[in-house]
């Protein structure tokens, strides 16, 4: 592939190519066929656009390290659309997605169904249906880039699963994820305010829509950048944690509307007050990486390079 093939922009306008072309309707309602699956296929549709939508966030969060780059691990593949589509770009790519055996059996569904409608012309990646915490060096072999996408969050044995990412990064390579912070007391998959230093105990406040929502509360584990700061430090990594991130949040909320609409309403309504965003965008800057929601951080060895 000659460069101007491989830039960021000419990769991203391939995966909105690729994306475009899915039948959405026909993915979700072929997938709620299939045995076993509880959602109909509105609520898959939901979950397509979903995941199809953060293939894009993927790909940008990986992107500027993506050249030179050997092995990739994909942590959270999800329905592995984004994993498809860099081994199709000709990277060596493996994905890990326990979520069937967690109770997320759909996203399998998802998968398979989308594997079979995407014309990639490439062999299926191989997807690890494990946890974090079961990566191993000696099975598994290490990896230049791993990264991850709102999955840190719901990796219950966070600390087991860092020293196992730890183990399979390669000496010089890069870890990259995006997750939010519970230093700041939000809480987005639900969309409410957490009581501060004690999130979990928001459960008594709130019980009837936690209740509603039990799968995914009961998956969270309230990770904070101090929490990633301590795990990185004991298992021999560095952090860096990016500044800005939510500034560009606020930005996203005005640009993608896929976003903007899972947001809750009082948050996506401030997109539709002239210069409240790009206000609120500037007063975000300022706020510390470590305090910030989302975060995004990078992770290398003590000992690397980089």
């Amino acid at each position: 592939m000659n460069a101007t093939l491989r830039t960021p922009e000419a990769r991203a306008t391939r995966l909105d190519r690729l994306l475009s072309s899915i039948d959405r309707q026909k993915v979700a309602g072929l997938a709620a066929e299939m045995p076993g699956i509880a959602e109909d296929a509105a609520e898959l549709r939901a979950y397509l656009d979903t995941y199809l939508n953060e293939a894009r966030v993927g790909l940008e969060l990986a992107a500027p390290h993506l050249e030179n780059t050997s092995r990739i691990l994909e942590i959270g593949s999800g329905i592995g659309v984004l994993t498809q589509f860099l081994a199709a770009e000709g990277f060596e790519i493996t994905g890990l997605e326990p979520g069937a055996a967690a109770g997320f059996g759909f996203m399998s569904a998802l998968g398979t169904v989308i594997g079979q409608e995407l014309d990639l012309a490439v062999s299926a990646p191989e997807i690890l249906p494990i946890g974090a915490e079961k990566l191993s060096p000696e099975i598994h072999g290490q990896f230049d880039l791993i990264f991850s996408v709102n999955v840190v969050e719901h990796i219950l044995p966070l600390d087991q699963a860092m020293q196992s990412l730890a183990s399979v990064l390669a000496p010089d390579g890069v870890m990259i994820h995006l997750c939010p912070n519970y230093a700041f007391p939000y809480e987005p998959h639900l969309g409410i305010p957490l009581l501060p230093v004690i999130p979990e105990q928001t459960r008594h406040l709130r019980p009837g829509l936690i209740q509603r929502h039990q799968r995914i509360w009961d998956s969270v584990n309230f990770v904070t950048a101090g929490r990633i700061t301590r795990l990185s430090q004991s298992t021999g990594l560095k952090t860096n944690f990016r500044r800005g991130v939510m500034a560009a949040f606020m930005d996203r909320l005005q640009s993608d509307p896929i976003f903007r609409d899972r947001q809750p309403k009082l948050i996506a309504g401030l997109t539709r007050i002239p210069g409240v965003v790009s206000g609120l965008a500037a007063l975000m800057r300022l706020i510390p990486p470590g305090l910030a929601t989302p975060m995004v951080f990078t992770q290398t060895h003590a000992s690397s390079r980089h």
